[in-house]
């Protein structure tokens, strides 16, 4: 109890002194670009020093670092670019992806790269265990091997998750299975929100059917919305079509259904149907209000000329809005028939690459665990 008073006391005297004398370092790490890497590592380094003691939190942060080391440089291979790690006590680390991996197989690749690291940051540890014996070693390969081992557990959004999605997104249902045990057997508010994101990543993945259909129904308004403003250009009546999509209007929304909660896979069919007209409704108010401002709108003329009116800015721009709507849904409907397509031959390397690793991992994990109980007595005097 003396000892972690002792702690206390002297993380906040230092923290008391780096706020009122060094403003300095603050504006350094602020604008430094790896400045939100050593400002929250040293966050947590204090945090966990107050809790475990300042050798055990160096040692907890150095394996925690070199693990999201190994994702970033996977990243860089892949040419993914990424945010710079960010430490939060008691979580552990976090990197995020500025752009989405062209697929399944990429993004194995960068989630393998952070337990491989992670393996090989407590490697030393076990050489100087050998020539030192010191028993802080052996405690150090258990927690290395268990940090990373414990990230292999094949659950979005673990590392684990994230590769064997590549042999089937299915098996993420056998980790919260899994993960629902453990959960039942020892609560812990960190993994049930785990748990909690874990499903919900496993849910969207199973529902991308109907993502699918509602994507491609999208795509048809929009090519649609395109074709009727190319037609508007090149009109001189619109009292016909005026009349038209006022009446298509008048009916959609006389249409309109109240919301409902639909059963997923046994009512989506009912479900489609109301999200299309929900659709049909949202593309027809857009083009009956684009169709009154530009009729509000003055038609320019080029050199004056009555017989050479100039495009319209609002159509052009309502035109160029929805192409750009529409390449960003082909590529979501792309993202979606491929992302997870790969070959027999790379699906054995993924699942050869990550059951070897979870191997060597557990038994480095029995091999540290066996050194900690040899050295009982000295680990709890220390």
């Amino acid at each position: 109890m003396k000892q972690s008073t002792r702690n206390r006391s002297i993380l906040l005297a230092v923290g008391a002194f780096l706020l009122s004398n060094l403003k300095w370092l603050w504006g350094l790490l602020k604008f430094s670009k790896f400045g939100g890497t050593l400002l929250s590592m040293a966050i947590s380094l204090g945090f966990y020093a107050v809790y475990f003691g300042w050798k055990f939190a160096v040692a907890l942060i150095y394996l925690i670092f070199v693990h999201e080391m190994g994702h970033l440089v996977a990243a860089k291979m892949k040419g993914i670019r990424t945010s710079p790690a960010i430490f939060i006590p008691f979580v552990g680390a976090f990197i995020s992806m500025k752009e989405m991996p062209r697929d399944a197989r990429t993004e194995a690749f960068m989630a393998y790269g952070g337990p491989f690291a992670g393996l090989l940051s407590f490697l030393p540890a076990v050489v100087l265990y050998w020539l030192t014996g010191d028993p802080f070693w052996g405690m150090m390969i258990f927690l290395g091997a268990l940090l990373n081992l414990f990230n292999l557990m094949p659950v979005s959004p673990f590392d684990g998750g994230r590769i064997v999605s590549v042999l089937s997104s299915k098996v993420w249902l056998i980790g919260l299975v899994l993960m629902g045990v453990f959960l039942f057997v020892t609560p812990s508010p960190m993994m049930f929100l785990i748990f909690l994101l874990g499903l919900f990543t496993w849910w969207t993945r199973v529902r991308e059917g109907y993502a699918k259909r509602i994507l491609a129904y999208e795509k048809e308004k929009l090519l649609e919305l395109i074709a009727e403003l190319q037609r508007w250009a090149n009109s001189w009546s619109m009292a016909e079509r005026r009349a038209q999509l006022f009446a298509e209007l008048q009916h959609l929304q006389d249409a309109r259904e109240a919301k409902r909660f639909y059963l997923p896979f046994l009512q989506d069919d009912q479900r489609f149907e109301r999200d299309r007209k929900q659709l049909d409704l949202q593309f027809a108010e857009r083009k009956w209000d684009l169709l009154q401002q530009w009729e509000r709108s003055p038609t320019l003329y080029e050199d004056g000329d009555p017989n050479r009116p100039l495009p319209s800015p609002l159509l052009t721009a309502e035109s160029e809005k929805a192409r750009k709507r529409l390449q960003e849904v082909e590529e979501q409907l792309h993202r979606l028939h491929t992302y997870y397509e790969s070959s027999a031959a790379t699906k054995w390397k993924v699942l050869a690459a990550y059951l070897a690793l979870a191997l060597v991992l557990s038994l480095f994990l029995l091999y540290g665990n066996g050194i900690m109980e040899q050295h009982q007595q000295l680990l709890r005097n220390r």
